[in-house]
């Protein structure tokens, strides 16, 4: 069914589509360079071609009803790889692995045009990793006609020639909250002539992280974390106001619901409570996932699938119509297994055979 010897000859294109893509990373909704990166190859392709802000939709054939998306930002972060092809750009990495997305996508686009297999929609986007991409590229009418989605991530914790696809729940809804405590500051020799800001915080996060536990059905899945406490810059000083940020991660919208009333008991004369609901659970279609994974395990080994109380943007696409969101295995690093969103993060490139295998796997499954 699907032709390995071209995948091979494809193969060192994306390569060199990955390497270059690593080496000018751009962040959020800011990818220009390359979205007309990924455009200049289309319009070679022949496809029919339509730009929504610094994103793309590329259509193979007339009337496609499978889309297959890729994400294009990078993360803000010093990259320490070492690699020769390492970021040109100070500050901006691509630490998660949307250099390999996007790259597999265009060897996708390669092969369609090659094989002349049609008709196939692809929707490269921009800023997953800020939550706000794919709801600019459906609003802007990527999912027009389409009855399927597809989408891929790099996933460090299976070996290469690995994949799994969950059947139902894969990735978390992603809240985030900011709080701010605001007191009367004063000498740390004098607590009892201020409001002590410091003190108040404290009890806000032992009690926050006591929400999940205590709150929560224990067969249900929450998280709440902290990320941030900033407040005072000297140790004799209680500072005025404290500010407190964290995120939650559920797949039950009753839960979110819970943990965010929980969260708003907190206000009061002194406490200043946001709360954002940023993207929803990502639910593979267990009868699509099942299809496509009736293609994909004849090429890629098919490994036992867990959820994971990560978030993706790819939630909003699933939210829409049937999809299936896969975990590509892209191996160990020296050995050793790199989290994504590290400075040392870093792919292993055998890795963009079996990314574009199980691209091809989704569409073909829908040819059948």
């Amino acid at each position: 069914m699907i032709d390995l010897t071209e995948v091979e000859k494809i193969y060192p294109l994306m390569v060199e589509y990955r390497r270059y893509i690593h080496e000018n990373p751009e962040l959020g909704m800011e990818t220009v360079e390359t979205k007309n990166y990924v455009k200049k190859l289309a319009n070679d392709l022949g496809f029919v071609v339509r730009e929504i802000g610094n994103g793309l939709i590329v259509d193979s054939g007339k009337s496609p009803r499978i889309a297959l998306r890729a994400d294009m930002d990078s993360l803000p972060i010093v990259e320490e790889t070492g690699l020769a092809f390492s970021s040109k750009n100070m500050g901006k990495m691509h630490a998660c692995g949307h250099d390999l997305h996007t790259s597999v996508l265009m060897g996708a686009m390669i092969y369609c045009k090659r094989m002349s297999l049609k008709p196939v929609r692809f929707i490269f986007q921009p800023g997953e990793e800020i939550g706000q991409g794919a709801s600019m590229m459906i609003e802007g009418g990527s999912l027009d006609g389409i009855s399927h989605t597809f989408g891929l991530h790099s996933w460090p914790a299976l070996n290469v020639g690995e994949y799994s696809i969950c059947r139902g729940k894969a990735m978390a809804a992603v809240d985030s909250f900011e709080i701010k405590v605001k007191g009367k500051g004063g000498h740390g020799a004098y607590p009892h002539l201020a409001y002590d800001t410091i003190l108040e915080s404290s009890r806000i996060i032992q009690y926050l992280l006591t929400v999940p536990a205590r709150k929560i059905d224990p067969l249900d899945s929450a998280v709440l974390s902290i990320g941030y406490v900033n407040g005072g810059k000297a140790n004799n000083i209680i500072p005025a106001e404290v500010n407190i940020g964290g995120t939650v991660r559920t797949y039950k919208s009753e839960d979110s619901e819970i943990i965010e009333n929980e969260i708003n008991k907190l206000k009061g004369e002194h406490v200043e409570i946001s709360y954002h609901r940023e993207l929803p659970p990502l639910i593979n279609e267990e009868k699509f996932s099942k299809l496509v994974d009736s293609v994909a395990s004849k090429y890629v080994k098919q490994v036992e699938a867990k959820p994971t109380m990560g978030g993706e943007d790819f939630a909003y696409y699933c939210s829409k119509v049937p999809s299936a969101f896969a975990f590509l295995g892209t191996g160990k690093i020296q050995g050793r297994e790199v989290s994504k969103h590290s400075s040392v993060f870093d792919i292993n490139e055998e890795a963009l055979k079996y990314g574009l295998l199980l691209h091809l796997s989704a569409i073909y499954s829908t040819l059948v």
